[in-house]
Order: C-alpha cells, then structure tokens, then sequence
C-alpha cells in the first residue's frame, strides 16, 4: 500500500471540505485519477463522516501529523 497517496488523499479530505464530501458521496469520482490499487481503492470508498476521524488517526482538531499509519 502507498502511505504516501493515501496520506495526500486524507489530508486533502481534511483540509478540502468539498473534496471530502465528494469522497463520502462519490468515491470513484473523487478518487479518479490517484494511482491506487485495488484494495486502497476500496479502503478509501469505505470511508464516510462516522469513520473518517478514526480512520484519520482519531484526530479531532483535524490535523495529520504523522499519526495516521495505514493498516
């Protein structure tokens, strides 16, 4: 897995509101053209509001840090 695009992608959806309800709404589209594989991919499109903090290393001021770490 790439820590790397993941992390971009995450930090986009933390920092880009409007990206990150498209990644919520319409994974695929907002997805397009990051090189992911097929299981970031579906890693990425199981996201929603619930889950994306957590996922996000549980950070509730909304900054990454380095404490995301991908599984």
């Amino acid at each position: 897995m790439s820590e790397k695009i993941v992390k971009e992608i995450i930090e986009r959806a933390i920092e880009d509101e409007k990206f990150r309800k498209e990644l919520f709404k319409h994974p695929e589209k907002a997805l397009a053209g990051y090189d992911l594989t097929a299981k970031e991919q579906k890693l990425l499109e199981g996201l929603n509001e619930e889950n994306f903090d957590k996922f996000a290393g549980g950070l509730g001021a909304r900054t990454t840090k380095g404490a995301w770490r991908p599984g």
